[in-house]
């Protein structure tokens, strides 16, 4: 081995490795119960990956070398794949939120590889990212006082039949219909449709899904 490179021992890997699991596993897991693009597995993908790309720039200290450069090369390259999990609708943008938690994940991933105190850095990231997908959330959909819009897929029996009587259950629900549309249709008469909506403040898109499952023909929904 030369002066320049350092020795990782396989102990030190394997606990970093399943620390970064760990906490991106977290948050992943967050991303996958509210059913978003990017869910448990990209997130563990995302952290472990930024963990490894830094223990191999960390392995050579020699005086040309910048560990740094490839904590930047990093961040730069979450863009692009944060980029594949926002979809834009009319006026609508999804995904940015998911992205967002792609890019931090990427620097938990981070201080994982480099190690020693910075550990702390990335459980307290962690904590803070759970806490902002979660707690910030509620807050927000009580303090913000504006509507919002909200996207929810269901696969029904019949769905070009029962536009009427989705439109009717949104309505007695307080919320308003932005858009409807076919995504697709699979055997036996069952399709699958988008419908956007304009929920009011402090209206949880969840309640709205329990409204909408109980049309007839209903067999499966996920909101956005």
């Amino acid at each position: 081995m030369r002066q320049d490179e350092r020795m990782y021992y396989p102990l030190e890997v394997l606990l970093k490795v399943a620390a970064a699991v760990v906490m991106g596993g977290a948050v992943g897991w967050q991303r996958e119960a509210r059913d978003r693009p990017a869910g448990l597995r990209t997130h563990v993908l995302v952290c472990v990956g930024s963990a490894v790309y830094t223990l191999a720039s960390l392995s050579f200290t020699g005086p040309t070398s910048d560990p740094g450069r490839v904590a930047a090369q990093v961040a730069a390259g979450m863009g692009f794949l944060g980029a594949g999990t926002i979809i834009r609708y009319g006026t609508t943008v999804r995904g940015l939120t998911t992205a967002a938690s792609m890019w931090a994940v990427a620097g938990i991933g981070v201080c994982v590889g480099i190690g020693g105190e910075t550990y702390w850095v990335a459980a307290i990231a962690t904590l803070v990212v759970l806490l902002t997908l979660t707690v910030l959330r509620s807050a927000e959909l009580r303090l913000v006082s504006r509507p919002r819009h909200a996207h929810i897929i269901a696969r029904l029996a019949g769905a070009r039949q029962r536009v009427a009587e989705i439109q009717r259950t949104l309505s007695e629900a307080g919320v308003e219909l932005d858009s409807l549309q076919l995504l697709e249709t699979a055997p036996g008469g069952v399709e699958e449709i988008e419908i956007g909506v304009l929920l009011p403040s402090g209206s949880e898109i969840s309640r709205v899904s329990a409204e909408l499952a109980r049309v007839e023909g209903f067999i499966s929904l996920r909101s956005e």
